[in-house]
């Protein structure tokens, strides 16, 4: 399961229309799958078989999120054009782990080992264009001071107003890749881990700053961990 979230002025048209102009030529076949709520699926396959074959495709899922779009790379079968998405594909472009199948199978399948990374680095190339990147929201990157209401700078030891500590409000690392994410987060929206699995990161009691798992003092502030 691969899933990213990206923030920024960036339109879910815009990237679906982006992936079908990039994949849509040569031995591949690429189209858009349009759902409810702004929900949209490119799904990208081989030419043999002809357009309606109904064969494994490497879908790639675009939902709204708030202050940017959540995209999902994953394995479904190859829709046909007259589908309906809200019968046959909305509730897994709702819930992407139902759309997620075996990359490798899908690779194998269009004879390009490195096709999910072709994807992802066409997506990176978009969000670039527009100015979105991987990340947290704009209000994500304020901590409000759990004492005083104040907003201050991630990474902050103290609040600049009541001068109370920060660190129960720091963001924390996802144990798998090391992507932020908001205080609050059950699974990381880059790679879609559980991040109540064994931390490899620690977070300093003092001032909130991520460390390595073995870390024994803080490297920002010096306090023991």
């Amino acid at each position: 399961m691969e899933q990213r979230t990206y923030r920024g002025d960036i339109e879910s048209e815009g990237l679906a229309g982006a992936l079908v102009s990039r994949f849509n030529h040569g031995d591949l076949k690429a189209q858009r799958v349009v759902g409810q709520d702004g929900h949209l699926m490119v799904q990208i396959a081989t030419r043999e078989g002809g357009w309606g074959a109904a064969k494994s495709a490497l879908s790639v899922g675009i939902a709204p999120v708030e202050g940017g779009v959540r995209v999902t790379l994953g394995q479904q079968r190859w829709l046909d054009t007259a589908a309906s998405l809200t019968i046959t594909g909305l509730g897994a472009l709702v819930n992407p782990l139902s759309l997620l199948g075996r990359i490798d199978d899908i690779a194998r399948d269009v004879g390009k080992l490195t096709l999910p990374d072709q994807v992802w680095e066409a997506v990176e190339h978009y969000c670039d264009s527009v100015g979105a990147q991987l990340g947290l929201a704009e209000k994500q990157l304020v901590l409000t001071c759990p004492y005083c209401g104040v907003g201050n700078p991630v990474g902050e030891e103290t609040c600049s107003a009541c001068g109370g500590s920060l660190a129960e409000v720091q963001p924390v690392a996802c144990p798998e890749c090391g992507f932020v994410l908001p205080k609050d987060a059950s699974f990381c929206t880059r790679c879609g881990a559980s991040l109540a699995k064994k931390s490899r990161t620690v977070t300093c009691s003092k001032c909130g700053y991520i460390l390595g798992r073995d870390a024994r003092f803080c490297s920002r502030c010096g306090a023991k961990v």
